[in-house]
């Protein structure tokens, strides 16, 4: 059931994201002949309502808390030091330097346990964030495909 709700709070900040883009290019759009009430009414009816929806869904799947100890248990730990390269390179030449970047920050991060030493692999919350952005940049970026291949 979690999974599902963060698929759908996934689809669902994609759609608010293209509704909020799509309603501010309307607005600033000199030559559009559609009233400014209605891009208005497009930004908070479809986009920000989905926006909410959709911070509802991800909200307990980003703020869970961080993986324990797997040797001692203990949820104490600091930053490894161990640098690690996280970049995919075919993705940067694919996707760009942002999805690239939003890839390498999503990664896992290594940790050291206070109380025993040992290293492990713990996602962050803001390893967490990067990877939702990562996945609504990625279905903006197939849905705007999909859009042209069949238009």
């Amino acid at each position: 059931m979690r999974a599902l709700k963060h698929i759908l709070g996934l689809f669902l900040a994609t759609i608010g994201s293209m509704f909020v883009l799509s309603a501010l290019v309307g607005l600033l759009d000199r030559d559009s002949r559609v009233f400014p009430w209605a891009f208005a009414a497009m930004l908070v009816l479809l986009g920000l309502t989905a926006l909410g929806g959709s911070l509802l869904l991800l909200w307990p799947s980003v703020c869970a808390p961080s993986r324990a100890c797997p040797q001692c248990g203990s949820p104490e730990r600091a930053n490894a030091g161990v640098l690690r390269r996280t970049n995919n390179l075919w993705l940067s030449h694919l996707g760009g330097w942002l999805i690239g970047s939003l890839w390498g920050a999503s990664r896992e991060r290594q940790v050291r346990c206070i109380q025993c030493d040992a290293l492990y692999l713990t996602a962050t919350r803001g390893t967490r964030i990067a990877g939702v952005l990562l996945w609504v940049f990625l279905l903006m970026s197939l849905i705007g495909a999909a859009i042209d291949y069949f238009k």
